[in-house]
């Protein structure tokens, strides 16, 4: 089953509709973003590390985004003054009584929770996608709805939005969510020169190597860059430094379209006169002409304008006002030195002195036509995150394209996902587009792929064994080419050590380690699927489900490394519809966590192990910290009493086992890829130590006396163990 990402903080028990405003986050796909119903995204690495900000992949530990926030600008005709609302700005705070933080929800109006996966407890058929957040919220309230607290210097604009936001878990879908804002007028004027933005503080980043977000060293070194043909703004680690190597990741944040399209062009009276052409854009191929792209120091006050941080809603013709920022784009030598640093010349042969630092930036479109009360526009933009593809060095990262082959790939999906049947991309519903036959324009469509298997793991000594059905993938129905066309299965598997080498690579580590298809037609190798169906279904105790298939199949030698962490991934594949111009779909990978290990010892007469025994620091299989090591005791009984003593009999350490439940927390080692959204099973008759004490403290190198205590008979055995360091 796929549980949609919300985290219980501080007691709350989860429901579908709640006030809990920042705890809700994607995890269907491989992209981890907090959404809340008060207009921001990220969290500003409030929860780090237990829920992320924008985490990219899963487990990782590279965050992308500190905080962003949704900008929405226009003039009320009968002020004929601008005013500007925005979900949060760059002041250093993240929520609540700071100026900037203008949106709020009302009491009662939670995030509501939908998914198309018939296995979810949000199942809706309503849902768009995996999962679907659903929110409303306003910048009408000059004070917080649940505590009264004034907004400082709030004038509000008059609009409500609605907020969708959708996740897949497609392997060609897990890397965007798309936000899909609906900005209705709910004031009683009309609003002329209405601009909607999203303002990003991204930071790519290493958490696995920087530790715990903060600070000058950690924010200083993403870089920036804007693709206009695109509508696509990106962030990337520049060079890593202090902590390392540079994060290998793109975040991007672009713009998917409106409805209706904004104008073509405007014309801005400093004067207060605002007045604009009835000509309308003909494509989303011409939107980039209306997409601006501004970005500035954080809450910089002083230096160069440009870089200004906007202070005011709007003053003059200068850059420092939110509506310019909102309404008009950088100037393209400014938008490059984000990106390079400042002793590089520009494309026109200037050194700005600007180098990247930690910068925030808007991505903005408009202007749209005179919005009456009542009247309503919808922006849709997507986070969209990708690897690179390969390495240069730092001066030369920023002016190669090669290395975001993969980010503007990915925004590509993004982007097919949006526009659905609308294959001209001029926001309607033409002759041949109409694929569903329902007579309307369907947005937020893509491919159908075939269902996720169910999938059980047989976690035993050197041996994992995986086990799925064959109703779910084989029983799919593809919507576009009207055929059952389930092709085949694919296993894959993690080496042993790739969470040691590249933790951050973790989930992205598994190699292709099987496949099987049908053996009736001319797609794929043909290999058929009997060599690893069973001759009847395996059952597991407390589990309905018939399990048909096993890899590795009976009889194959294949083994793993007791103590080693594992990832398994089990997916199916359809056949494609040439017709329709698709290639073979493949479904998300189920993931399973694995610790190959001794089984739990049934009579408890097996002599209690410890490995590696004696224990060397820097093993192959620890990290380079004191608290990324570990040791095993093995051939323990169901519930078990571990107690740990130096030779002149302190106590050091005590741990209870028990094997139905243990599943490695209270180990950094584990608990680090918590975010994977995957427990780690083990055998049931082994239990990791960290070398820490019951004080806190890494332990020395000397021998050790260890005592384990069978609760369900009494028994007690002892034995010793040597740390080398």
């Amino acid at each position: 089953m796929i549980t949609l990402g919300v985290a219980p903080l501080y007691g709350q028990s989860l429901s579908k509709i709640a006030d809990d405003d920042g705890t809700k986050y994607t995890n269907v796909g491989n992209l981890g973003v907090t959404i809340t119903n008060f207009g921001t995204i990220g969290n500003g690495f409030t929860t780090w590390p237990n829920q992320p900000s924008l985490e990219y992949p899963k487990g990782s530990g590279i965050e992308h985004l500190f905080l962003g926030g949704l900008w929405i600008g226009g003039i009320p005709r009968k002020e004929g003054v601008v005013h500007v609302s925005t979900a949060a700005v760059d002041i250093g705070s993240v929520r609540r009584q700071a100026e900037g933080f203008e949106m709020t929800s009302d009491i009662g109006k939670g995030i509501t929770l939908r998914s198309t996966l018939t296995e979810s407890p949000y199942f809706d058929l309503n849902a768009i996608s995996h999962q679907d957040m659903v929110m409303d919220f306003t910048d009408r309230n000059t004070r917080i709805p649940d505590t009264g607290d004034s907004i400082p210097n709030h004038i509000p604009l008059g609009v409500d939005i609605h907020l969708e936001s959708y996740a897949w878990n497609f392997p060609f879908a897990d890397f965007f969510v798309i936000l899909s804002y609906t900005i209705k007028n709910a004031s009683v004027d009309t609003i002329d020169g209405l601009y909607v933005g999203l303002w990003n503080n991204a930071v790519v980043r290493n958490t696995k190597l920087t530790g715990r977000p903060g600070g000058r060293d950690f924010y200083n070194h993403s870089a920036k860059g804007f693709i206009d043909s695109l509508r696509l703004g990106y962030t990337f680690d520049f060079d890593g430094a202090p902590y390392g190597p540079p994060a290998n990741s793109y975040y991007g944040y672009k713009l998917l379209g409106t409805n209706p399209f904004p104008l073509k062009d405007s014309v801005i009276d400093l004067n207060k006169t605002y007045y604009y052409s009835d000509k309308k854009l003909d494509s989303l191929g011409d939107l980039y002409k209306n997409t601006y792209y501004n970005g500035w120091k954080f809450n910089n006050r002083s230096g160069s304008e440009v870089y200004f941080f906007p202070d005011q809603e709007f003053l003059d013709n200068s850059f420092r006002g939110k509506y310019q920022r909102l309404s008009r784009k950088m100037p393209k030598p400014n938008i490059e030195a984000l990106g390079r640093p400042s002793n590089v010349l520009s494309s026109d042969g200037i050194t700005t002195g600007e180098a990247p630092a930690s910068m925030t930036d808007l991505l903005s479109v408009g202007p749209f036509k005179s919005f009456p009360p009542g009247d309503s526009v919808q922006v849709v933009f997507a986070l969209v995150c990708a690897k690179k593809l390969g390495s240069f060095a730092p001066s030369e990262d920023y002016k190669n394209p090669k290395l975001r082959v993969q980010l503007y790939s990915n925004s590509g999906w993004a982007q097919q996902a949006y526009n659905g049947e609308d294959l001209n991309g001029n926001n309607a519903l033409d002759v041949g587009e109409d694929i569903n036959g329902d007579g309307k324009l369907n947005r937020f469509t893509l491919p159908q792929p075939p269902r996720q298997p169910r999938v059980r793991t047989l976690v035993e000594n050197q041996r994992v064994t995986i086990f799925w059905d064959k109703v779910q993938a084989e029983q799919s129905f593809d919507p576009i080419s009207r055929n059952y066309d389930f092709e085949g299965y694919r296993i894959y598997r993690s080496s042993p050590g790739a969470d040691v080498s590249s933790p951050e690579n973790f989930l992205l580590s598994m190699q292709l380690v099987g496949e099987f298809d049908r053996s009736d037609d001319n797609i794929g190798y043909n290999t058929g699927l009997q060599k690893i169906k069973l001759d009847a279904p395996k059952k597991f105790d407390g589990d309905t489900v018939e399990y048909w298939y096993q890899f590795p199949p009976k009889d194959d030698p294949i083994t793993s490394l007791n103590g080693w962490q594992y990832l398994y991934g089990v997916s199916a594949f359809d056949a494609g519809d040439s017709a329709n111009g698709l290639t073979s779909l493949e479904c998300a990978k189920v993931i399973k966590r694995v610790v190959p290990g001794m089984k739990v010892s049934a009579n408890g007469s097996s002599e209690i192990g410890v490995y590696p025994n004696p224990y060397y620091s820097n093993a192959s299989w620890d990290g380079t910290g004191e608290r990324t090591r570990k040791i095993y005791f093995t051939n323990l009984s169901a519930h078990a009493e571990i107690k740990i003593y130096t030779m002149t009999g302190d106590l050091v350490a005590e741990l209870l086992h028990d094997s139905q439940t243990y599943d490695g927390s209270g180990i950094k080692w584990f608990d680090d890829f918590k975010t994977l959204g995957v427990s780690p099973e083990f055998a049931g008759g082994e239990h990791a130590w960290d070398l820490i004490s019951k004080y806190d403290q890494a332990i020395a190198t000397g021998l050790y006396l260890f005592t384990v205590k069978n609760l369900d008979t009494g028994d007690l055995k002892r034995g010793k163990f040597v740390i080398v360091k």
